[in-house]
């Protein structure tokens, strides 16, 4: 069983958002997760089966369903033998959720007698109960392996010490595995796997032509008051010689009651590029793909990054469209330039936080003013999700890690 919040819904992230590039990506064998049977992510005759959430309007109602509908499944009787891999953040309600899982029993035998099985059955739920408020147990009773994919990585260290009831971690970056080992968990129990996203449809910006029609950077990533001092900056630039007829896109998810402030702020102090055309902001996107192919560079440029796999999708994504990177030179986000140099690819540019808006405002200038140097990149950017973060890539590597854990029970 793959677990997750449900994989329903164009527009996902954490979990959900994994979920839909790695189950098509996964080999052939038949896998649970919460999903739309309507548009179900394989083939039907791959055997999957989408297990169903129960939809209440109003998210409050709808987050309960969710949960109970998780638990419900994971402690059913006949799934207690399916192996299981958690894709959550780390938290003390999810390490415990996770404990619970681990110490449920094999469901005795029908043959048993009635008397039998209710005195075993009352001694498993207070096992299960009782892991869940401790949050850790020696043992492990469930007898098959229990996972668990940390899709956001913020706060680990508080809860680092309830992951050792699981048979294995997935860091989506090493700067994650590091931390997760500093904060005791066991090396041998951490794996890392990067996240990746379908490939087939990769393309680069092939020509001068091509890049004229795309003159336009894209910022999607979380946006604070550092985010939107370094977009007011850039935008202000917009009419000097090296970024004359180019667009700033700025499409951020309004989820933080800070954003809001900072839209309203970039709202009213760019007022005047967006009457003109040269900016424009938008909320919540559905079509992704469609804004970033009108783009050739993208940024992630916010102080702060809280509920986000450690390398964004919105960014793979971005690579896999030939849009170069402007970035802040920080964990885990560097290792997309890293991963690229040990590939002897170049992506983009990595800045140095702590100069300020005028770093990032100079990197997007040097790539606007050298086109061929920015069509080369493009090309570069399509080879790196190809090489190192493509979904095909991602599945081959869970697909070892849930053979090698099973091997284990076997």
């Amino acid at each position: 069983m793959l677990i997750s919040r449900p994989v329903i819904g164009p527009v996902l992230d954490g979990g959900p958002a994994l979920l839909r590039e790695l189950i098509p990506a996964l080999p052939d064998g038949p896998c649970d997760y919460f999903g739309d049977h309507r548009r179900p992510l394989r083939a039907r005759s791959r055997g999957d089966h989408l297990l169903r959430v129960p939809r209440l309007p109003g998210s409050r109602g709808a987050e309960v369903l969710e949960r109970a509908a998780i638990g419900a499944a994971l402690l059913a009787r006949e799934r207690r033998r399916q192996p299981v891999h958690l894709f959550f953040a780390p938290g003390r309600l999810t390490e415990r959720v996770a404990a619970g899982i681990v110490a449920t029993p094999a469901p005795l035998s029908s043959s048993t007698s009635l008397v039998a099985r209710a005195s075993s059955g009352a001694r498993s739920l207070f096992g299960v109960a009782s892991s869940m408020l401790r949050g850790r147990r020696r043992g492990h009773d469930r007898p098959a392996p229990v996972l668990q994919t940390l899709t956001c990585a913020a706060g680990l260290e508080t809860c680092a010490h309830l992951l050792e009831v699981l048979d294995g971690v997935v860091a989506l970056s090493n700067h994650t595995r590091d931390r997760l080992i500093h904060s005791g968990v066991a090396a041998e129990r951490v794996h890392r796997i990067y996240p990746g996203v379908e490939v087939s449809g990769a393309a680069a910006i092939e020509n001068p032509a091509a890049l004229q029609r795309r003159r336009a950077v894209l910022y999607a990533g979380e946006l604070d008051a550092g985010a939107a001092d370094r977009l007011i900056e850039l935008a202000r630039t917009l009419s000097e010689p090296a970024l004359r007829g180019w667009k700033l896109i700025v499409a951020c998810r309004p989820d933080q009651i800070i954003e809001r402030d900072e839209r309203t702020r970039l709202g009213r102090e760019l007022a005047g590029a967006i009457g003109a055309g040269r900016v424009e902001l938008y909320g919540e996107v559905e079509d992704m793909g469609a804004l970033q192919r009108r783009c050739a560079i993208q940024l992630f440029v916010a102080d702060e990054v809280h509920r986000r796999v450690d390398l964004p999708f919105v960014l793979l994504e971005g690579l896999r469209e030939g849009l170069a990177l402007v970035a802040l030179d920080r964990a885990p986000i560097r290792e997309l330039f890293t991963t690229a140099d040990q590939r002897g690819r170049e992506v983009g540019a990595r800045v140095d936080p702590t100069l300020g808006p005028s770093g990032m405002v100079k990197a997007v200038h040097e790539l606007a003013d050298h086109p061929e140097q920015l069509l080369a990149m493009s090309h570069d950017c399509v080879g790196l999700v190809r090489d190192a973060f493509s979904a095909a890539r991602m599945g081959a590597d869970y697909a070892a890690l849930h053979r090698d854990v099973l091997r284990r029970y076997s």
